[in-house]
């Protein structure tokens, strides 16, 4: 019996009727898994999409631009993605297919290259959580660790990532492969119940709204190719705090759909496979059962079912039919004492749901009527709004680098942001309101904390750098020279700039304000002038390090890297926090790219 699945798995717990299912078709033949390319060396073929040109970026299939989207695998993200990295695929990849070492050996491995740039399936193949599936859009390429599935003619490639998604399919991977890491082998072994493509169309549809709905809610992100406004301008409730409640409330409602339309999922699935009713309690009693099935009560369910718009027959009915339930007061305390860590870390809606076993509508609706904002997301949503407006700022100056404190001719970057906000719509109360999204008054954010949180931010694959798109150099902790710089305007002349415009006139501020100090011998006063003192001090070690790069021949190109750029900067302690780690760095810094 166990010779029934491909590669003998020690799988003895399964049902013999389960175990028939393996005798079918199986994925290998209806979705075609394939692996994809290894660079050999990620951090020289790499990028982030925000670390480059958009210029550059390709666009359309076959433009012929340089770095083109690269699906990496990377955190568990089901229906659409994580489609952060691009790859340098200069005159059709021939730096990458012929990259060999010193004996002549081929060290990249630029797998299956007839199915580059097709659409498809990608997932995520590693992690604590379970293998997750996503559209794979077209003019892409995709990674080993974020192997990828192309359809057979018989089969649409949505009716397979739905099937793949399923708790169903979950269980048959950790069945076949109980590690972390799935491969493609395991994949190939799934078995796909052969449905005509008429009776495909309800998966298709789901899997389709999933699709729509995932990328709607990530274009609310700036780390998103996507990317069209953050919640704080695009809504237009009175105060900052409401536009955040409003667009979470509208973020939980998509996120709810998507999860009800994987419990219609799971029903479907689990009649075209013929489960038995043991068969079925075994694989929830593993997965657990769909959250977007367990009961509602009515108040919720009404709400919900008012809100929606343009609902498949098929979802209506599923909502309609879901059981009701009262909740006693202690379970409802329970679930709605535990709001403000929605959001944190791993605590996104699903597994906030999985956790207290109740369905997404109620939790909607309970967040709804209680008006709570979870701090943590309300400090990313603000840490964004800056990012975005921080760089606007930027691209339209000049040089692309404003200090953080005012000098002639050049306001400070908290009174530049306050005149942008001001001209776009804030109000002067509402540009306040940044404080109680950030949990601190906005300039010591600024001056201490945006550079680290926006690297931490950026930090979305392990073995990558962190890429933030905006540096704060600073000259030490006496402050004597804060500014921030845009890296799509950084350059050498850049160097020579910050010298004579920003450290000049930052010297000559200073030392006028000696001269005023002279003759005044307060506490206060004495106490500034040593800071002064510190200050003219750091300036010029400061100063000392800008000479060592121009002399070092320090020459930054942006389609090198925010890594390989900022390297530099970071081992002479010219950076406000420390970017990249003690490896990373000297990679980096012995790279010959």
């Amino acid at each position: 019996k166990l010779k029934i699945i491909d590669g003998w798995p020690f799988i003895y717990w399964i049902s013999d009727e389960f175990r028939e299912k393996f005798k079918g078709t199986s994925l290998k033949k209806a979705g075609k898994p394939r692996s994809g390319l290894g660079t050999s060396n990620n951090l020289r073929f790499l990028r982030f999409w925000w670390e480059i040109s958009k210029d550059t970026l390709s666009n359309k299939l076959g433009d012929g631009n340089r770095w083109v989207v690269y699906a990496k695998g990377g955190p568990y993200q089901k229906w659409y993605g994580n489609l952060w990295i691009v790859v340098d695929w200069e005159n059709d990849g021939y730096t990458i297919k012929n990259l060999r070492d010193e004996t002549g050996y081929l060290q990249s491995r630029p797998q299956n290259t007839n199915y580059y740039f097709k659409k498809g399936i990608t997932y995520s193949a590693s992690g604590s959580k379970a293998t997750s599936f996503r559209e794979l859009p077209i003019n892409c390429i995709f990674d080993v660790g974020g192997s990828s599935i192309f359809s057979s003619e018989a089969f649409d490639y949505k009716y397979l990532l739905a099937i793949l998604n399923s708790k169903l399919s979950g269980y048959i991977i950790e069945s076949l492969n109980p590690t972390v890491n799935t491969q493609v082998g395991d994949l190939e072994r799934i078995p796909i119940v052969n449905l005509s493509m008429n009776k495909q169309k309800q998966f298709i549809d789901l899997c389709s709204m999933n699709i729509k709905i995932k990328k709607q809610i990530i274009s609310y992100r700036i780390i998103e190719k996507n990317f069209k406004d953050s919640p704080l301008i695009f809504y237009d409730n009175p105060t900052l705090k409401d536009r955040v409640i409003a667009y979470l409330n509208y973020e939980n409602f998509q996120r709810a759909l998507i999860l009800s339309n994987e419990a219609i999922i799971d029903e479907l699935v689990y009649e075209i496979y013929e489960l038995s009713d043991a068969d079925r309690e075994q694989v929830e009693a593993k997965m657990g059962k769909s959250i977007g099935a367990l009961p509602v009560f009515k108040a919720a369910k009404e709400a919900y079912l008012a809100q929606l718009e343009d609902p498949l027959a098929i979802v209506i009915e599923h909502i309609q039919n879901l059981p009701e339930t009262e909740f006693s007061d202690e379970k409802v305390r329970e679930i709605k004492d535990g709001f403000p860590s929605l959001y944190q870390s791993n605590n996104d809606l699903e597994e906030f749901c999985k956790r207290h076993q109740v369905n997404p509508i109620n939790v909607w609706y309970w967040l709804r009527e209680a008006n709570i904002l979870p701090p943590g997301r309300a400090a990313e949503i603000a840490l964004e709004f800056l990012a975005d407006t921080i760089r606007t700022i930027m691209q339209q100056d000049d040089d692309g680098i404003i200090p953080l404190v005012g000098l002639p001719g050049e306001d400070a970057l908290s009174q530049r942001l306050e005149h942008h906000c001001l001209l776009n719509g804030f109000t002067s109360a509402q540009y306040l309101q940044l404080d109680g999204l950030l949990g601190r008054p906005l300039n010591e954010y600024l001056e201490h904390h945006f550079f680290r949180n926006l690297s931490d931010h950026l930090n979305l694959f392990m073995y990558l750098p962190k890429t933030p798109f905006i540096w704060h150099l600073s000259s030490g902790s006496y402050q004597g020279l804060e500014v921030y710089v845009l890296i799509y305007k950084w350059n050498r002349d850049s160097l020579f700039k910050l010298k004579s415009k920003y450290i000049s006139q930052r010297i000559q501020n200073l030392e006028y304000r000696q001269v005023q100090l002279q003759d005044v011998n307060t506490a206060q006063s004495q106490n500034e002038k040593e800071l002064i003192r510190h200050q003219l001090q750091e300036i010029s070690q400061f100063t000392s390090k800008l000479d060592e790069l121009i002399a070092e021949g320090y020459d930054p190109k942006l389609d090198d890297g925010v890594g390989k750029n900022i390297a530099p900067l970071q081992e002479k302690g010219m950076l406000k926090a420390e970017v990249l780690n003690k490896t990373q760095l000297k990679k980096y810094l012995n790279a010959d790219w």
